[in-house]
C-alpha cells in the first residue's frame, strides 16, 4: 500500500501548500522505501548504476507507476477501494475549493493543481533516491513522466 501519511492528516482547513508538501512527502517516502526493497531484492549491481547516474529501467517502472498513483489520488481516478485513498482525493477537492472558510475566486480543480505541481512531486520522487543529485540534473530525469501517467 502506498505512504498516505502526510495526506490522511490533512483537514478541509489545509492549505494548497501544505497539500503540495504532503504530496512531495508522501511520493519521496514511498519512493525511498521502494528502493530499498528494489535494491535488497536485487544485487549489489543496481546500487553501482544509481550511483553512476543511471536508474535501472525496472526501477524506473515502479517511480512511473508510483507518480501514476499519486496523480490518480490527487484526480480521483484511483481505481483502489481503499476508503482511505477516496478520503484523501475527496479532501484534495475540498481544500482546492475552500481555503479556512472563504471559496476560491478563482476554481481550482485537482487537475490544474497537479499541473502546477507535478514537477516537484517527481523532483520529491528523484530526490528520494540515493545519488539524486547526478539523477537531478539529467535530461531524462527532470519531467515527470505525464505520458505515462495518463495512461
Amino acid at each position: 500500500s502506498l505512504c498516505i501519511h502526510d495526506l490522511k492528516v490533512l483537514t478541509n482547513t489545509s492549505s494548497e501548500k501544505q497539500l503540495r508538501e504532503a504530496f512531495i512527502n508522501c511520493a519521496a517516502i514511498e519512493t525511498h522505501f521502494l528502493w530499498i526493497y528494489y535494491k535488497n531484492k536485487n544485487s549489489s549491481i543496481v546500487d553501482t548504476q544509481l550511483q553512476n547516474g543511471n536508474i535501472p529501467d525496472e526501477f524506473k517502472s515502479i517511480m512511473y507507476y508510483t507518480f501514476g498513483d499519486y496523480r490518480d489520488i490527487c484526480l480521483g481516478t484511483d481505481i483502489s477501494s481503499d476508503s482511505n485513498i477516496k478520503g484523501i482525493s475527496q479532501k484534495v477537492n475540498d481544500i482546492l475549493n475552500s481555503q479556512y472558510g472563504k471559496t476560491h475566486e478563482q476554481n481550482i480543480t485537482p487537475k490544474t493543481w497537479w499541473e502546477k505541481n507535478k514537477n516537484d512531486i517527481w523532483q520529491g520522487i528523484l530526490c528520494a533516491l540515493p545519488h539524486s543529485d547526478q539523477l537531478k540534473n539529467k535530461a531524462e530525469y527532470k519531467t515527470p513522466p505525464e505520458e505515462f501517467a495518463q495512461t
